[in-house]
């Protein structure tokens, strides 16, 4: 169980006599968040919300899933799951790296009771599209192809949490040995743990439809930052990775994130060879550049050809691109943040660096506007032969939430 140490007011917990909860199931069960063992201040909705926000956001429906989830746990796995909206934890309990060698926040699936773990993905469900959730399922399978691989062997994430560009990277952003690249705490092996038992859940603010909170998610190859305010919602930051690409477990074949490749090397491979040499990022990278451990800022100076210069069908191509990312969240908040991406075109540039095709182990491609922002980068097997994918969305308007 993830400790934290934010100040815990111990109240009285009213609960219903009798809790009858169903495996896969779970129906809404009335939960008093001023029943709860731990207290955690609500959080008023920040302006900037309303101004950057894109609306549509099925708010009701997470925080009745978060509350349903919230009545199935005692008073210390509340403790342990609740946290105050700005706890630092929020921006360090998530990783690339499988547990123990970084900490996630909240309660592992894996300890819980199947009526307990059953309701917690029923808040990820809420929050996510099927296309998400679906994904999220298949991230999960992939950890447990690779327990299968070692059966429990040492095998870790090998590539660095944080990037090692060979140019300057952001002011203020961790070394290589702070978050886990070489020399660090991850560069392979560890104990780490693989399977989809070692996943989290844990609350940044009390959910409510009227005030901020974060549903933060998380284990080895995926962690969401879900942030509710009000009728807004971001996703930011969102990491999603798998490897292998492909893989077959218990008879049935998986592929986690084929539609992000194969719309991302659509996006890049329908410039023209003056808009690639022109798209070509300074430098290297060989992995994400705003990844786990390294929050920015973002550059100031985009690189890549902008958007909004290329042609219809081009830009076609690039929002194909961020749909794929986007469509993750529910439905209706998704189309609304779409739309705002995308009419930042002209101020939206898309760049690449290290190949353009999807087998090539060093193909990095970014996109850079005023909000969304995206990374897909591919590296060398850590548990097996066969292409690593590690991919990050964010939004520079709303990341963690809004200020």
């Amino acid at each position: 169980m993830s400790s934290h140490t934010r100040p815990v007011l111990r109240r009285p917990v009213v609960l219903a006599a009798c809790l009858s909860i169903a495996l896969g199931t779970v129906g809404y069960l009335a939960f008093d968040p001023g029943s709860a063992s731990a207290t955690v201040a609500k959080q008023a909705v920040p302006a900037s919300a309303a101004r950057t926000g894109a609306g549509g956001a099925n708010t009701a429906e997470v925080v009745k899933a978060a509350d349903a989830f919230l009545a199935t746990l005692s008073d210390e796995q509340k403790d342990a799951v609740l946290y105050d909206f700005d706890d630092e934890a929020k921006k360090t309990g998530w990783s690339n790296f499988p547990t123990p060698v970084v900490e996630r926040n909240g309660l592992k699936l894996g300890d819980l009771t199947d009526a307990q773990d059953a309701a917690a993905m029923k808040v990820m469900e809420a929050a996510l599209s099927k296309q998400g959730y679906e994904e999220l399922v298949e991230i999960r399978k992939a950890d447990d192809y690779l327990a299968s691989l070692s059966d429990g062997a040492d095998t870790g994430d090998s590539a660095s949490a944080s990037p090692t560009a060979t140019r300057t990277p952001p002011s203020g952003a961790p070394t290589d040995g702070a978050t886990g690249g070489p020399g660090g705490p991850g560069g392979g092996g560890g104990g780490a743990n693989f399977g989809s038992e070692w996943y989290y859940l844990s609350f940044f603010g009390q959910p409510s439809k009227t005030g901020e909170f974060t549903v933060q998610y998380g284990g080895h190859h995926a962690a969401y930052n879900i942030t509710y305010a009000g009728n807004n919602v971001t996703m930011s930051p969102t990491l999603t990775a798998v490897e292998p690409e492909e893989f077959i477990l218990d008879d049935k074949a998986y592929a986690p994130l084929a539609d992000k490749r194969a719309a991302t090397i659509g996006a890049v491979q329908s410039l023209t060879a003056d808009e690639l040499a022109a798209a070509e990022i300074d430098g290297s990278f060989d992995d994400l550049y705003l990844g786990p451990g390294n929050d920015g800022p973002f550059p100031t100076e985009p690189e890549g050809v902008l958007v909004g210069s290329l042609t219809k069908k081009q830009q076609a191509k690039v929002t194909a691109m961020l749909r794929t990312w986007v469509d993750d969240l529910d439905e209706k908040a998704a189309a609304r943040l779409l739309a705002k991406y995308v009419a930042e075109y002209d101020e939206t540039y898309i760049g690449w660096s290290g190949g353009t095709t999807i087998d090539n182990d060093q193909t990095y491609v970014r996109l850079d506007g005023p909000s969304a922002w995206i990374e897909f980068s591919n590296q060398p097997g850590a548990s097996t032969d066969e292409i690593h994918q590690h991919t990050i969305f964010r939004d520079e308007t709303s990341d963690y939430g809004w200020e």
